[in-house]
């Protein structure tokens, strides 16, 4: 892979201020792509922005509640008319709340499947729309989107509807030439770990018995899957789900 191998592409990420989505921003603009930061912390958005500057690179930051339609077309309107067009969309924004099946509330429940389902669909809507020339959509789902985990019934079912919604707009937008795929992130540290974020003694003590190679992901090793994803060297990959879990879905890792 080249440093530039997404030059002359612009990529629209939701979620951009934090964990995941931020530090895919960085890594799509190391390789040349124009990058819209976008996110309901527009403030956080635009500290994202500021890095991608510092560093020589083109970005732009836009707030947006991926819950709404309008927002969402808003926002990728900015990125066709500031950057000229669209060619990378990734559908990052997303919540996360430890609640059983029998705990969680018709509020919570709604407000999950509003931001973590709902949001990604809208999104890859109004994206594919401004595909003109074909591209790439990538979805973050989780572990937790290919198989059950308790205390995490909402979360759960929203990250398994977003690896159903890949499947079949992979399948519809085939004849557009835009390619749709998902990443399944295991623990990786971002904000969304709570107050254990960045603790590297409390990460290891939690999670360090949950994957083979016993320990957390970094944000930055999702953002180089993610990267290849939306690149050419992926232009025969459509439909699929890329576990990044260091192989806590597939292997044991107890001896």
């Amino acid at each position: 892979m080249t440093t530039q191998q997404l030059q002359n592409r612009v990529a629209w990420i939701s979620g951009a201020a934090s964990g995941l989505g931020a530090a895919t921003a960085i890594e799509l603009a190391r390789r040349g792509a124009r990058v819209v930061c976008a996110d309901l912390n527009f403030e956080g958005a635009q500290d994202i922005c500021e890095k991608i500057l510092d560093e020589g690179n083109e970005a732009l930051a836009s707030k947006c509640d991926t819950r709404s339609r309008e927002e969402n077309r808003r926002s990728i309107t900015e990125a066709v008319e500031n950057f000229g067009g669209l060619h990378i969309a990734y559908l990052n924004a997303g919540i996360g709340a430890l609640k059983g099946v029998l705990d969680t509330s018709d509020e919570e429940w709604q407000r999950m499947i509003d931001i973590n389902l709902t949001g990604v669909f809208r999104g890859l809507q109004c994206a594919a729309n401004e595909m003109k020339e074909g591209g790439s959509i990538i979805a973050t789902s989780s572990i937790a989107g290919i198989r059950g985990t308790a205390n995490l019934s909402a979360y759960t079912a929203s990250k398994h509807g977003v690896l159903g919604l890949v499947k079949s707009a992979a399948a519809d937008l085939a004849i557009k030439n835009i390619r749709v795929n998902a990443v399944c992130p295991g623990v990786i540290d971002t904000p969304i770990l709570g107050p254990v974020h960045q603790n590297s003694e409390q990460l290891e003590q939690l999670f360090s018995r949950l994957n083979p190679m016993k320990r957390v992901g970094q944000p930055e090793e999702v953002a180089k899957l993610v990267a290849f994803l939306a690149s050419d060297e992926a232009s025969f990959i459509t439909g699929n789900a890329y576990n990044i879990d260091a192989g806590a879905s597939q292997v044991l890792p107890f001896v």
